[in-house]
């Protein structure tokens, strides 16, 4: 079997919370294109910037799956939540390839890491919002925080909250945990949101958290700046500044149940 160029099956599919570790795929085009029996099978997935990445492919339960070297592929080409990503099948088996192109929510065309940045380690810097700028552009008299999404925020682990502010905002006295209130610029709410001290940083969780990830569909490398407007109903205004490319920026210190 082979194609020609312009010519090539694809399929697309749309980033969700649950693809961090491995990508199911559309079983028709997987039934003609790539049925390989019940064993795993290395493949090759290809960015515009020509590197390379080994992905593993199988079969589980009649149901097709990208698994092992899949999230390294996410992290690699800063990929979040909601990107659409197009698979063009260059070879099929036995030494499958695809050619993968990016779209961010909005309908922009992401650009995949360089060749020589990926091999330097360096990361491509976003012509949007970036934590600093949010940081400096943003003024209140009210006491805020911003914090960079990451992938684990989307997950279970919850949303960080810096120490200093829990403690001199939301903690009363030997408290461990309180419940807040989020809001966004249009007035709704979710809450009540758990929020808990974890001695080295504060975490919001659980499923408020969750409902409100998802109703305004947080994606990775979203800037959130969360501001206290009110510390008795300890309700926090969240203005969001969304990633069409993804930002380069230090990690927030995640901190672990002690």
């Amino acid at each position: 079997m082979s194609f020609k160029y312009g010519d090539e099956p694809s399929f697309y599919n749309i980033l969700s919370i649950g693809s961090a570790d491995y990508l199911r795929l559309p079983p028709d085009f997987c039934e003609k294109y790539l049925k390989i029996g019940n064993s795993k099978q290395a493949i090759v997935l290809k960015a515009k910037s020509s590197v390379k990445w080994s992905v593993e492919y199988c079969m589980i339960k009649d149901k097709y799956y990208f698994v092992d070297g899949w999230r390294k592929f996410i992290n690699d080409n800063l990929l979040q939540m909601g990107d659409l990503l197009v698979f063009s099948l260059l070879s099929p088996p036995p030494k499958i390839i695809f050619q993968v192109v990016f779209y961010a929510p909005n309908g922009c065309l992401k650009n995949p890491i360089s060749y020589s940045a990926f091999k330097e380690g360096k990361r491509p810097i976003s012509r949007n919002i970036t934590l600093k700028s949010a940081k400096t552009t943003f003024e209140s008299d009210k006491p805020f925080y911003s914090v960079t999404i990451k992938l684990s925020y989307l997950r279970e682990w919850g949303l960080y909250v810096p120490e200093k502010f829990l403690r001199q905002n939301l903690l009363s006295n030997d408290e461990k945990s309180v419940t807040c209130v989020l809001e966004v610029s249009d007035g709704r709410k979710w809450g009540p949101v758990k929020c808990r001290d974890y001695k080295t940083c504060g975490k919001l969780y659980g499923c408020n958290w969750k409902k409100f990830r998802d109703d305004n569909q947080l994606g990775v490398g979203d800037v959130c700046v969360l501001e206290l407007m009110n510390a008795k109903k300890k309700l926090l205004k969240v203005t969001i500044n969304r990633a069409c490319d993804t930002a380069t920026k230090e990690p927030e210190r995640d901190c672990r149940k002690v």
